[in-house]
C-alpha cells in the first residue's frame, strides 16, 4: 500500500495552485508558493539557514541544507553567510504558524539576477516617490496612493511608471489622469534622478580610397555618416584604430533604434566611398 503524502508534501507537489490557500497566504501578508523572493541571511546553522524576507517586512523563513545547492554541501558556510542577500523560491507555507520554507538551488542563475534587479528598482522607486511626495504641499500628500495607482495601472510597476515620467511631457502625464501640479514635480524629480539604460553597438570599418584626394574623401564620408544619424536619443562616435581601420560606436536607449542609426551611418559612408572608387567593409564586434 502506498504511503499517503503528508500535508506539507502535498502542498508542494500536488496542488501547485490552490486559490483558497493562496488567498489565505495573501491575507496573512506572506508570499505565494513558488514565488521568487529576495531575502537576507540572518543565522547559519548546521542543518540550514534562517533568513528574513526583504519584501515582506523581514518575515522569517528557513532554507534547509538540502535546498542550498545542487551539489553536496560539505561546509554550509561556503554557500551562505550572515548578511548575504539571496534569491530563493517559496516551497511551503503554513500561514497559521507563519512558517515558510525556501529553496535556493531551484532558482536558475539568470532568474536570480533578474529578481535582484527588480528588487533594486523597487527600492529605487520607493525612494524617488518619497522625494516627490516631500516636494508636494501637505494638503496634496493624501493623493499619493492615487498617483501610485495611476502609474502602476499604466506601467505595471511603479519604477517603470517613474522611468516613463523621466522623459515624458507634461501632457503625457496629465493625459493618464495625473494632476498638473503632481506631474510637474514627478517630471522634475525623475528626470534628475533616472538615467535610462543604453545599448551600444560597436564595430570596425576598413576603408580605402585611392588617389591623391583619398584622405579628403575619406574624411567627407566619415563626417557624412556621422551626420546621417538623426534618431532621437542616439549618438555615434567614429575614431581611427590606425588606417585603414576606423571604430564606429552607436549608443541609444533602444536596440532597434541603435540598429537603425548604425545602418544610416554605414549606408552614407559606403555610398561616398564607392562614389570615389574606394573599398568598404564593416565588421561588427560581438
Amino acid at each position: 500500500m502506498s504511503r499517503r503524502p503528508s500535508t506539507r508534501e502535498s502542498r508542494l507537489e500536488d496542488d501547485l495552485f490552490d486559490p483558497d490557500k493562496d488567498i489565505e497566504e495573501i491575507y496573512a501578508g506572506l508570499p505565494l508558493r513558488n514565488e521568487l523572493v529576495v531575502a537576507t541571511v540572518r543565522e547559519v546553522m548546521g542543518h540550514g539557514a534562517y533568513v528574513s524576507l526583504d519584501e515582506y517586512g523581514d518575515t522569517r523563513a528557513y532554507v534547509h541544507i538540502s535546498e542550498l545547492s545542487r551539489t553536496w554541501v560539505k561546509n554550509i558556510r561556503v554557500h551562505v553567510r550572515e548578511g548575504q542577500r539571496i534569491v530563493a523560491k517559496v516551497l511551503r507555507i503554513d500561514p497559521s504558524k507563519r512558517q515558510i520554507d525556501l529553496s535556493i538551488k531551484r532558482v536558475p542563475e539568470q532568474m536570480k539576477k533578474l529578481k535582484l534587479l527588480e528588487a533594486k528598482r523597487g527600492q529605487t522607486a520607493i525612494t524617488l516617490f518619497k522625494m516627490i511626495v516631500d516636494k508636494m504641499p501637505e494638503a496634496e500628500r493624501k493623493k499619493a496612493d492615487d498617483i501610485i495607482d495611476i502609474l502602476e495601472t499604466h506601467h505595471e510597476l511603479l519604477y517603470y511608471g517613474l522611468e516613463f515620467a523621466s522623459t515624458a511631457t507634461l501632457k503625457d502625464l496629465t493625459s493618464i489622469g495625473i494632476e498638473e501640479n503632481w506631474a510637474k514635480v514627478i517630471r522634475k524629480i525623475t528626470s534628475e534622478n533616472i538615467i535610462k539604460a543604453t545599448v551600444e553597438i560597436k564595430g570596425t570599418a576598413e576603408i580605402a580610397i585611392p588617389g591623391g584626394d583619398g584622405v579628403v574623401h575619406l574624411r567627407e564620408a566619415l563626417i557624412a555618416g556621422k551626420d546621417n544619424v538623426r534618431e532621437k536619443n542616439s549618438s555615434i562616435i567614429i575614431y581611427t584604430e590606425g588606417s585603414p581601420r576606423y571604430a564606429i560606436e552607436v549608443q541609444s536607449e533602444d536596440y532597434k533604434i541603435a540598429e537603425r542609426a548604425l545602418e544610416n551611418a554605414l549606408e552614407r559612408i559606403e555610398d561616398i566611398v564607392e562614389r570615389h572608387n574606394g573599398t568598404f567593409a564593416f565588421t561588427r564586434k560581438k
